[in-house]
């Protein structure tokens, strides 16, 4: 290399003068060590896995629990019988003979209120699994406006309180593994719940329990009667809500006559009437607090105890949350004290 250019280089610090004979030394990396084992740990960790998930799947598991819609159960006073849906409990097969509760919608509603807005079946599961219930089949009729009432003489929507009474219960019995009598509840939501109490009033050897949630109950010369759809709703509302259930045209003796009130006064003679229930929010929209404490007070005036719950609610899904946990486990207690 030319002299100059050697100079340059040396200046801009790109080259280096090194003792004469000697070379650099080269740079050598450091070495490394990895142990044996490291190289497998991958491999043994992806095993392991492997291994676990194999066990697993010889392993017994919880069966899960099952909702079956869209079920029909032949019912003569219903035009194409009566549809429902059922909630089949985790590990069913192995629980035997299961108890058998029915949940009653609310008007216009089905059995989805139950399944959709409630979400019944995880309530259900967590109350199974804790221990509070034990494996219960659950029942849930659509009803659509039909009170709950037989009223396929005025040609209204069928005979729905034969049809659960009678007809539901026995093709249930027929397709899951129950218990049968004494192993009955029944509930219900608004215009459920004035079913509830009134099949249970009218059936007391077919349901050992019931469950009342914010039922449209109005008492005849009560305070509730101010809220009653006599005083309430236009000759047009009520069409709607009573589409020939109490007769061709809206009949307000024939109401009060299928009231659960009108079925009172019987219980008192019964040597085991069903176990009662009633719960209401303090802010119901219908004013169906009124109503349901009327019937915890003449339920109370023939003798009979009769459990309340009044909570911070309105008459909706989240105040049906609220309370339904409760009225599951008071009915499964009252059949348990019966069988």
């Amino acid at each position: 290399m030319p002299e100059h250019r050697l100079f340059a280089r040396l200046r801009a610090g790109r080259a280096r003068v090194m003792p004469t004979g000697r070379v650099p030394a080269r740079t050598v990396a450091p070495e490394v060590r990895v142990p044996l084992a490291s190289l497998f740990r991958p491999f043994a960790r992806r095993a392991a896995c492997a291994l676990v998930l194999a066990l697993s799947c010889l392993l017994p598991h919880p069966a899960a629990a099952d909702i079956l819609t869209d079920r029909t159960a032949p019912s003569p006073g219903i035009a194409g019988g009566l549809d429902y849906s059922v909630y089949v409990p985790p590990g069913s097969d192995a629980a035997g003979p299961l108890p058998v509760i029915v949940l009653l919608h609310g008007l216009g509603a089905s059995a989805r209120e139950w399944i959709g807005a409630v979400g019944i079946e995880e309530i259900a599961d967590r109350l199974i699994a804790a221990g509070d219930m034990p494996p219960t089949l659950i029942v849930m009729p659509n009803a659509g406006r039909s009170w709950y009432v037989d009223s396929a003489r005025y040609d209204g929507p069928g005979d729905y309180e034969t049809a659960i009474a009678r007809d539901l219960l026995a093709h249930v019995d027929t397709e899951f593994s129950t218990r049968g009598e004494g192993q009955r509840a029944i509930a219900g939501y608004s215009m459920g719940g004035h079913g509830a109490l009134r099949l249970a009033f009218r059936h007391p050897d077919t349901f050992a329990a019931v469950g009342a949630l914010a039922p449209a109950i109005w008492k005849p010369g009560g305070v509730s009667e101010r809220g009653a759809p006599t005083n309430r709703l236009s000759a047009e509302q009520r069409a709607a809500w009573f589409p020939n259930t109490t007769g061709r045209q809206f009949d307000p003796d024939v109401l009060q006559a299928q009231s659960p009130f009108a079925e009172v006064a019987a219980l008192a003679d019964l040597p085991a009437p069903p176990a009662v229930m009633l719960a209401v929010g303090d802010e119901d929209y219908f004013e169906f607090h009124d109503g349901t404490l009327e019937m915890y007070l003449d339920l109370r005036r023939i003798g009979r105890d009769p459990e309340l719950r009044v909570i911070e609610g309105g008459h909706d899904p989240a105040f049906i949350r609220a309370v339904i946990g409760d009225v599951l486990i008071f009915l499964s207690d009252a059949m348990a004290a019966d069988g």
